[in-house]
């Protein structure tokens, strides 16, 4: 699998929180295998006290691993792949919980595992994993409830143009 953080290159931190719309890409549903990486991403974060369901405490993990990591000289960093995995995995639980229309979903044809959060209802996809890269590689911190929030605010407006479309 290719690396996450060095597949980014230099990204930029204002890169839109949300993914393509319809047509940019192809996704398939999970394998079980996939399915089983996941939720090993989500054990790792696991400890007595976490809420992995909150937005403020990923948010909260994040900067202090990010903080952390970017303070420490170059020959003492830590690979930071799998936290960050991790951390998008979760974060995209937490926008699958926002909308019960939404699912996991895999980028098909990809040579390093992509999962992605679909909504076809709104016809939206989201990338939480490479939105945590992004931020990482910048060091960016407390973005995580701003970027929930401009996705919910993403599938309202998609919500209330699908209605205006049905009553027309």
């Amino acid at each position: 699998m290719k690396p996450l953080l060095r597949a980014h290159g230099r990204t930029t931190p204002s890169a839109p929180a949300p993914g393509p719309q319809d047509g940019a890409v192809s996704l398939r549903d999970a394998s079980v295998v996939e399915l089983v990486w996941m939720e090993e991403l989500r054990q790792h974060l696991r400890a007595p006290g976490a809420d992995l369901r909150s937005v403020g405490y990923l948010s909260s993990l994040f900067d202090a691993y990010c903080r952390a990591w970017h303070r420490a000289p170059a020959s003492d960093r830590w690979d930071p792949d799998y936290l960050v995995s991790a951390l998008g995995v979760c974060l995209g639980d937490v926008l699958v919980r926002q909308c019960s229309s939404s699912r996991w979903q895999v980028v098909a044809d990809e040579p390093r595992t992509t999962v992605a959060v679909r909504n076809d209802l709104f016809r939206r996809t989201f990338f939480p994993v490479d939105a945590v890269a992004r931020r990482w590689l910048t060091a960016e911190l407390d973005w995580m409830p701003g970027f929930v929030t401009s996705t919910g605010a993403l599938l309202q407006r998609g919500a209330l143009r699908t209605l205006a479309a049905e009553q027309r």
